[in-house]
């Protein structure tokens, strides 16, 4: 155990973690697939992350047992790879996973030829069988008696599945189907998969699918009904006040392993809370609810104490273990609790939070929020402040008993794509609250990018690593797209656009007509893209968003006919499931619905300037772009400044699909067209 292997050079903290196991763990490199042809061994694949629980209950039943890295060490090559650095590599591997196992998950666990191509596959297999799966061993036993006794087969099943992943990358290549009203079948979609009593999709596990309740928001503004809003609230509501939610330090946990949202899988990823500070902050936009606001200055302050580092980067995941226990340090047993507080606040939290005796995980509890502080208010004949009051002393006493406690494990890699989703979400929230410090973070992040995750218009996937990616790129673009609309600063603009163009010259492939996931040069042996969202936006549709959102800003030709050609190529996907591919349809509903264009003129300074611009930005308004012309700056040119740069006094133009209402130089007569153009400013 103390003998490391060649993970010991790495710089993934996840590969770092198995530099001590007994396997003679590679990275995934050229000379992988040369010993593999040397040695006429196959490859063992093995695919994680630094804080995915059930990669660490492998590692500690089989990659840390000798008997298990002898048998590995002598039959198998075997390849560590943290799918958060190389995310192209997992979503290869991943479809093929899914393909030959019928489902996916971390870890996963395939057996490749030494041209890479997978023959056999699965995810967590366990030291001893179950009744579920085989044994490792077994697996193992299996693979090599297979491979030295009959390769010829495992040949000709790697066929089969190359030949079945090209199939799946390589998609409606030729088949174009006219997309149109797409509107009742995502309803009817959604209507079908919809837990009314719960929120969310589906029943469990549930994962908090932010692009799916976005559309949501779209959909109730288009049919100017409450029904999706209260189906995207319902979900929201059911989060925060759910064990998902830390309800003592912020941050959301991964996904739900029950239908309630009430027992967490604990690990809190950034992309996941980046995504919903601004899904949140959209919901805040539209309601003006108090307990959403509280719950966006919760979450941004987790990021901002618990996963930002001095340069003002986001760190890429916080573990769902500690102490070699899952949930150890969320969990909270009655009678401790019953000592640590007074009999007053024990007897306040235990209603609050619905603690037991017996409690709701292994003896244990989750907080979870029972009921309201009003109702805990007239129970315990209190007013509100000084309810919460006690609660926030509770909290504190609480925290300071888990501060003497193992915490859990944060993965302090930077990955450039999941910092762009927290610059959107700050910016958003800025939009949603008003608050300066949520823009300034905004600012500071993404100067901290490009000081050190990009070179010469190059982007970064991590620091210090040589990889980049659409998610990167279409990711980023967007966070300063989103930064021009909440600053109307010119220079984001530019470097918006120059990303795109970047975007393009790199991924955009004018033959097949779509976005790869990688560039051309690629150690794979097919060049993945994807169409689908996971968990996280897909990077194609965002990509092609942003052609469309600066096609509309300087009405440049070539950004419209990659919106276009995207659109043709993903139809029969788009057309046949909708909901699968959510932003591909938030992308559909920018082309098909009204288009309202914001253009301010004249003077920065003027209070008007500061008032329109913050009702502008507070209020929900779908498909929209809000340009600004400098007048200390001429070097943005829209077209829609077009007989308008002359104006000295701050004037605005609201515009629905290229109609301008009359100009508008005072907020009265800003927020009546608003009103009318675009419905009632709540």
């Amino acid at each position: 155990m103390n003998n490391k292997n060649k993970l010991a050079f790495e710089k993934s903290e996840y590969l770092l973690q198995h530099s001590t196991n007994p396997v003679n763990w590679y990275p995934w490199s050229e000379e992988v697939f040369q010993l593999s042809k040397k040695l006429n061994k196959p490859i063992f694949l093995s695919i994680g992350y630094s804080s995915c629980h059930w990669c660490h209950v492998m590692e500690k039943e089989s990659f840390e047992d000798q008997f298990t890295a002898d048998i590995l060490n002598k039959n198998f090559i075997s390849v560590k790879v943290d799918r958060e650095e190389r995310p192209d590599i997992d979503s290869l591997y991943m479809a093929a996973v899914q393909m030959i196992a019928g489902n996916g998950g971390w870890p996963a666990t395939l057996f490749l030829n030494e041209k890479g191509i997978p023959f056999f596959a699965g995810t967590y297999f366990p030291a001893k069988a179950n009744s579920h799966y085989p044994s490792f061993t077994e697996v193992l036993a299996k693979v090599i008696e297979i491979y030295s006794r009959d390769k010829e087969s495992i040949y000709k099943h790697s066929e089969l599945v190359y030949e079945n992943l090209k199939k799946y990358f390589e998609q409606n290549s030729s088949q174009k189907i006219n997309v149109h009203n797409l509107y009742d079948k995502m309803s009817d979609e959604i209507k079908n998969i919809f837990d009314y009593e719960k929120g969310g999709f589906g029943t469990n596990p549930k994962f908090p699918e932010v692009s799916k309740l976005e559309i949501l928001f779209k959909l109730s503004k288009r049919y100017n009904k409450d029904d999706y809003l209260n189906m995207a609230q319902l979900s929201l509501g059911s989060m925060i006040t759910g064990g998902l939610f830390d309800q003592l330090r912020g941050g959301f946990s991964r996904y739900s392993t029950d239908r309630a949202w009430k027992i967490p899988h604990f690990e809190k990823m950034l992309y996941d809370n980046g995504l919903l500070i601004r899904l949140l902050s959209i919901s805040y936009q539209i309601t003006k609810n108090s307990e959403i606001l509280i719950n966006i200055k919760q979450n941004i302050s987790f990021l901002l104490k618990e996963m930002k580092n001095d340069k003002d980067l986001f760190f890429s995941s916080q573990d769902a273990d500690s102490d070699g226990e899952e949930g150890k340090f969320y969990l909270w047993d009655y009678h401790l609790l019953e000592t640590i507080l007074t009999k007053d606040e024990f007897t306040m939290v235990k209603k609050l939070w619905d603690i037991t005796p017996e409690g709701n995980l292994d003896g244990k509890n989750v907080l979870s929020i029972k009921t309201s502080i009003k109702d805990i208010s007239e129970k315990f004949n209190k007013d509100e402040d000084s309810v919460n009051k006690s609660i926030e002393l509770v909290k504190s006493k609480m925290i300071s008993y888990k501060e003497k406690e193992i915490k859990p494990n944060i993965d302090k890699k930077i990955i450039l794509s999941w910092n762009s989703l927290v610059i959107s979400g700050l910016c958003k929230s800025y939009d949603a609250t008003q608050d300066q410090i949520y823009l300034d973070q905004a600012v500071y992040t993404t100067h901290s990018i490009m000081k050190n995750l990009s070179k010469e218009k190059t982007l970064f996937h991590t620091i210090d690593y040589s990889q980049s990616f659409l998610e990167d790129y279409s990711y980023f673009t967007r966070s300063l797209l989103d930064l021009y609309a909440s600053t109307l600063s010119t220079k984001w603009y530019h470097l918006a656009k120059s990303f795109c163009d970047e975007t393009i010259e790199n991924f955009w492939n004018e033959k097949e007509k779509v976005f790869f996931d990688t560039t051309e040069i690629s150690d794979l042996f097919i060049r993945p893209r994807s169409f689908f969202d996971p968990m996280m936006p897909n990077a194609a549709a965002i990509a092609a968003s942003n052609c469309y959102k600066l096609y509309r800003m300087n009405n440049e030709q070539k950004y419209f006919s990659i919106v276009n050609k995207s659109m043709e190529k993903v139809s029969p996907i788009l057309t046949n499931s909708p909901l699968d591919t959510p932003n591909w349809f938030l992308l559909y509903s920018e082309l098909h619905e009204d288009n309202i264009d914001i253009v301010f003129t004249g003077d920065r300074e003027s209070d008007y300037f500061r008032e329109a611009k913050k009702l502008i930005l507070s209020t929900y308004i779908p498909n929209s772009i809000i340009v600004a012309n400098d007048l200390d700056d001429n070097s943005f040119d829209s077209p829609l400044f077009k007989g308008r740069t002359n104006n000295k006094k701050t004037t605005v133009y609201l515009c629905k699909n290229n109609v301008c209402n009359l100009p508008a130089d005072d907020i009265e007569l800003l927020e009546k067209q608003i009103n009318n153009e675009i419905g009632v400013v709540r």
